[in-house]
């Protein structure tokens, strides 16, 4: 989740066997008619009304398009509204996928939110599970010798006997290990560790879960670390996909101008934080992109423009190929104080809000 306070996997798209809707790409003719004579008046007039009608009848212009021409992208959600259709009929396009965290060392072996009586015992679709990984007084150091195999094995067998037939899962292992709010935050003295562990998970999840895909996921920037992230990347053939959190705080940005601006900041450590230089490193190392979370930050202000910029981010970057966007999921989960919700109940950034119903 947000930061508190404060291979073998042949990468083959999922997403014909999805229902897609995919943003309006309207294209609009001009003509131009030099005639003469009696009859050109109503040649005119029913030129006219073909074009007022190619152009969706509301005499908008090519400005009033949400997004340019792009690819095809699975679009999800998590929290209020998302397992229900709520959401997907509030902001007019199906949920094509959905988050859903099980990250304690209990929950990722009895992923409770999977279980009969819970959310999603009843979901089927693609899914992206943040699984968690090591917990209080556990090590990175003991995790790469294998002490906490058995329990790993557990989580992995377990989730595939739940999820194995209901679609494409994506395994979201250790999230956010870059950041120093989870128990397995990795610092300097800890790479060498963390990348003998997540091989460890890897082959774990390749003889138990092969149909799964695992997922490499930062917070878009390092926090508190003392270590570049790209340093703990564990290697390609060990990933499926890349992902990032990305919410939009630390710099907020409100413009069109600011956004672009942003795109190639890098972080205290010299690792990309903009969300076109992750884009960049998950195309250098071949990988899929995924944005597993994301979204507004209320708390600093209303910002339109931000969806409005992740959108055509999306539109443009989609696909399943190195550096294309194979999925995001909005974060719209209760708690935070509501801060990073667009839909339910005391929504505190309304105009991004309608901007996001209107793109997707």
């Amino acid at each position: 989740m947000a930061a508190p306070t404060d291979h073998d996997g042949s990468h083959a798209s999922v997403l014909d066997d999805l229902e897609q809707l995919p943003p309006p790409n309207r294209h609009r003719r001009r003509l131009s008619w030099w005639l003469t004579g009696g009859a050109v008046a109503l040649i005119l007039v029913l030129v006219g009304v073909i074009a007022l009608n190619s152009s969706g009848g509301d005499g908008g212009t090519a400005t009033d398009d949400p997004a340019p021409a792009g690819g095809e992208w699975m679009s999800g959600a998590a929290g209020v509204g998302v397992v229900s259709g709520d959401f997907g009929e509030w902001r007019g396009r199906p949920v094509e996928i959905v988050g859903h965290w099980s990250d304690n060392n209990d929950d990722m072996v009895h992923l409770w939110g999977l279980q009969p009586g819970f959310e999603l015992e009843d979901y089927v679709g693609p899914m992206d599970a943040a699984i968690g990984a090591i917990g209080e007084g556990e090590t990175w150091a003991a995790a790469a010798q294998g002490a906490y195999d058995e329990r790993w094995r557990q989580s992995l067998t377990n989730l595939r006997a739940i999820r194995l037939d209901r679609g494409p899962t994506y395994i979201r292992f250790a999230h956010e290990s870059n950041g120093n709010w989870y128990q397995w935050s990795v610092d300097a003295t800890e790479v060498a560790d963390f990348r003998a562990a997540w091989q460890r998970f890897r082959a774990l999840q390749q003889e138990i879960y092969p149909e799964s895909q695992l997922v490499f996921c930062v917070n878009r920037e390092s926090v508190n670390t003392g270590v570049d992230w790209r340093e703990t990347f564990p290697g390609a053939e060990y990933v499926d996909v890349y992902s990032v959190d990305y919410y939009n705080q630390w710099p907020w940005v409100g413009t069109a101008e600011e956004w672009a601006e942003s795109m190639d900041d890098v972080d205290q450590f010299g690792g990309p934080k903009g969300l076109e230089g992750h884009r960049q490193f998950a195309e250098s190392v071949g990988l899929p992109m995924a944005v597993s979370e994301w979204s507004n930050n209320a708390e600093f202000g209303d910002s339109p423009a931000f969806m409005r910029a992740m959108h055509d981010f999306f539109a443009e970057h989609a696909g399943d190929g190195p550096g294309e966007v194979l999925y995001e999921i909005q974060f719209n989960a209760e708690g935070y104080d509501d801060k990073f919700r667009v839909y339910g109940d005391n929504v505190l950034m309304p105009e991004a809000a309608e901007a996001y119903r209107e793109l997707w």
